[in-house]
């Protein structure tokens, strides 16, 4: 055979291997077929390219599946409290934290950003028992109940939970601070929730639960919650708005809905203009946070925006980079790059460029705290 005979032939084992045609790179995972679940490919130790059951393995070479974990405790991890896990990659369409083996019970669901290449989820131990676990990340090129390409993004780790008792008391919520309905409101606004087993409490529209409009601080007794709302993250206008509480954090299964503040009507008057910043992706309060972790900012009309002390301008923790138009502001947090402890934090962001005059400053993630390690 000539050298083009056989470079062509290798060159064609290679596509025929990518799409799903050699063996060797992929395995069955033995699920029943009612859960329609797919071929396992694994992230960890080679390249892949899992198009053997994606649209994308219509030979465009720039969009393949895959997946990998980027935030996780290292096997065998003693851990409590709420723990972010992270997953970096290409056309995932859903991403979920299971047992080490099989799909049940399922113990998370990921966010996943609008261009699918990052998917997180905040992970709260307090709901699992104390002891041994064992866990792996998947990612599907398809959503839930589809049949598709699946990536153990991480494979299988033991975690030890090692949690305090729960606080007694079910759940309950109730608003103790908040405009009244018809009120006009501007600048920053204490929102405010007490009750017992809060683990989440969000701003929503009257009904539906998107756009979400902020989410609040719990304490560490879940008997309370609180957000100061910079107003300046909504468009001006009338709005109809609801809290509603969660006793569990965003994504984890057994969720209950507690409406804490039926449908108020909130004229929101600031003058703000084309000016809106609110953060879209970041550690909630109270959270360990390690490594590199991506932040990010949606809005309009942004120039500089930046991590800041909850009070004051330094020092500046980091700084966001700021799409062409303004509407999109991401970084990656390095918690390495900053002393390790209890931080308060926030995220403003800014409609001039750093260091010019006459900014107008819009709070985009009120302040919260983190545990840095």
């Amino acid at each position: 055979m000539s050298r083009i005979g056989i470079a062509a032939a290798a060159i064609a084992a290679m596509l025929l291997a990518a799409c799903g045609g050699g063996s060797a790179d992929f395995e069955s995972n033995g699920t029943p077929t009612s859960q329609l679940r797919p071929t396992v490919w694994t992230s960890e130790g080679r390249s892949f390219n899992s198009c053997s059951l994606s649209p994308a393995c219509s030979g465009n070479p720039y969009a393949p599946f895959f997946a990998s974990s980027t935030v996780a405790p290292p096997n065998g991890a003693t851990i409590s409290g709420i723990v972010r896990l992270e997953v970096r990659g290409n056309e995932m369409a859903n991403v979920e934290l299971l047992p080490g083996s099989g799909y049940l019970p399922r113990y998370g669901v990921f966010r996943i950003t609008g261009d699918r290449t990052v998917a997180w989820m905040d992970l709260d131990t307090t709901r699992l028992p104390n002891g041994p676990v064992s866990m792996r990340v998947s990612a599907f090129n398809v959503p839930a109940g589809q049949p598709g390409a699946e990536i153990v993004a991480m494979q299988t780790r033991t975690w030890n939970i090692n949690n305090a008792a729960p606080p007694a008391g079910g759940f309950t919520a109730a608003v103790v601070q908040a405009p009244a309905d018809g009120a006009v409101v501007s600048g920053v606004t204490r929102l405010e929730l007490r009750g017992s087993g809060i683990a989440s409490a969000e701003l929503l529209p009257a009904t539906g639960y998107t756009p979400r409009l902020a989410m609040f601080n719990v304490s560490a007794d879940r008997t309370m919650a609180w957000v100061d709302l910079d107003t300046r993250t909504l468009q001006d206008g009338v709005r109809d708005l609801r809290i509603s509480a969660f006793n569990v954090t965003e994504g984890q299964a057994g969720a209950v809905e507690i409406i804490a503040m039926p449908a108020r009507r909130w004229t929101v008057s600031n003058g703000t203009g084309t000016f809106l910043a609110s953060v879209t992706m970041a550690p909630v309060h109270g959270e360990i946070v390690s490594g590199r972790v991506r932040l990010e900012v949606r809005g309009s009309g942004m120039k500089n925006v930046e991590l800041l002390p909850a009070s004051g301008y330094t020092p500046r923790l980091g700084v966001f980079n700021v799409d062409f138009n303004g509407s999109f502001a991401w970084m990656e947090f390095d918690t390495a790059s900053v002393p390790g402890g209890l931080r308060d934090v926030r995220i403003s962001a800014f409609d001039v460029a750093a260091g010019q005059p006459n900014a107008r400053e819009i709070i985009a993630m009120p302040a919260r705290q983190w545990d840095l390690r």
